[in-house]
């Protein structure tokens, strides 16, 4: 049986501070302290992303695509991925860690 992979979230009610605390979080984690603006959209399939324009130990802007991980966790993952974040994996709120495989489909990290 294949392992199950986080699918896009296209509700984004009441869940918006949950959203800007793991894309806060996993910056921290990864960059170190950072002021960040939030701009959450929907892509036209349904999908909901946020813009992040950060500043403080890093600047510049990197976009989200929020997904409900299988666990009812939620993950913020960042598009483009940075090839230096692909070992650790991003942390989503149910305690996995996720990242990119080399053909670009999501995988678990320490499962």
């Amino acid at each position: 049986m294949t392992e199950q992979r986080p699918t896009p979230l296209t509700d984004l009610r009441r869940r918006a501070p949950v959203a800007r605390a793991v894309i806060r979080d996993a910056l921290a984690e990864l960059v170190g302290p950072v002021e960040l603006k939030y701009d959450f959209y929907r892509e036209w399939n349904g999908c909901w992303q946020v813009r992040v324009k950060l500043s403080g130990a890093a600047s510049g802007e990197i976009a989200f695509t929020l997904l409900d991980t299988p666990g009812g966790g939620m993950l913020a993952m960042p598009r483009p991925f940075p090839a230096r974040w692909r070992a650790a994996g991003i942390p989503a709120t149910d305690g996995t860690r996720w990242s990119l495989d080399d053909t670009g489909n999501l995988v678990r990290v320490g499962a």
